[in-house]
């Protein structure tokens, strides 16, 4: 049985902090209209000069015509081109443009700059242990079936 004062201080945390951490997370990427999910696919396109869509499919866990939802999106902003695989024709390869080389840099830039605020304010200790908390609700709470699938 949840303690009623627990509860209390959970709901009054989440819509005080909790619920705008997303919104601070998600800032850098909104003055180039681009959300999480489309930066993140930025940023795997930048550190991997071969990626391929089905590649991202694999690394995010998610859906093919979500992915490609999501590339449009980075093709239509000029951040992304797709070429055939010089090996395989049958296999497109994604890379950035001049433009979306930028765009990831500043993005990365702005975000790092601005978790270091977040470790400075809260000390490096407690910054891990709220990424470790984070890691464990996604675990036991968010994708608990995923988990105890790969422990088989």
């Amino acid at each position: 049985m949840t303690d009623e004062s627990l509860l209390q201080a959970y709901v009054d945390a989440y819509f005080s902090t909790f619920k705008s951490i997303n919104e601070l997370i998600s800032a850098p990427m909104a003055k180039y209209h681009l959300s999480f999910e489309q930066f993140r696919i930025l940023s795997d396109i930048a550190h991997d000069p071969d990626i391929s869509l089905t590649a991202i499919v694999a690394k995010r866990g998610v859906t093919k015509p979500a992915v490609a939802r999501q590339l449009r999106v980075l093709r239509n902003l000029n951040y992304v081109t797709q070429t055939k695989f010089a090996a395989d024709r049958r296999r497109n390869t994604l890379r950035l443009t001049p433009l979306g080389k930028q765009v990831e840099a500043e993005i990365t830039k702005t975000a790092t700059d601005r978790f270091d605020q977040w470790v400075t304010a809260l000390g490096e200790d407690k910054a891990k242990q709220f990424v470790d908390l984070l890691n464990e609700i996604g675990e036991k709470l968010i994708h608990p079936q995923q988990t105890s699938e790969d422990d088989q």
